[in-house]
């Protein structure tokens, strides 16, 4: 992305530059950097209704889906059915159990999220097998299943 960055998109973008601006927020005017308009019809009316929306990436809050980690973005989408549009559905609510029922879907959420049109679910899978590793999540032996692990906050019914 910064390579198609000219003199001429840098220097009226320096005017409003805050020193903590990562180069995305200062280049991510539309204008030009068309947004990501690959998706399937059910996918892309749930990314417009979803509210993820650039300017609000800097909220944390969990009914926002803007959280910068997979498992919490994950997590947001479970405890928001409005939002995720049958993406995810709980396998088992009370042991932390779900499944992706249209993993390229999510793939295509989690990548507008990240503001990465090349996002597929092979790759989002890899990254949610790391979270094994800080027990974030549990190996469940099932095709697109995953568990909350004993690190995972904020899914629980009860503690919410």
């Amino acid at each position: 992305m910064l390579d198609s960055v000219t003199h001429n998109t840098f220097l009226p973008n320096v005017s409003f530059c805050d020193p903590l601006m990562s180069w995305t927020d200062l280049f991510s005017n539309e204008e030009y950097y068309p947004a990501f308009e690959h998706q399937t019809d059910a996918v892309s009316s749930c990314l417009k209704t979803s509210g993820i929306k650039s300017q609000d990436c800097h909220s944390h809050s969990r009914t926002s889906l803007q959280s910068s980690h997979l498992w919490e973005f994950v997590r947001d989408l479970l405890l928001s059915p409005e939002e995720n549009c049958g993406i995810l559905e709980w396998e088992d609510r009370e042991q932390g159990i779900f499944r992706v029922v249209k993993s390229e879907g999510l793939a295509k959420m989690w990548g507008q999220r990240k503001r990465n049109d090349r996002m597929t679910y092979e790759k989002l899978s890899r990254a949610l097998r790391y979270y094994y590793k800080t027990g974030i999540l549990e190996r469940v032996d099932r095709r697109l299943v995953y568990k909350f692990g004993k690190n995972a906050h904020g899914w629980q019914e009860d503690k919410l």
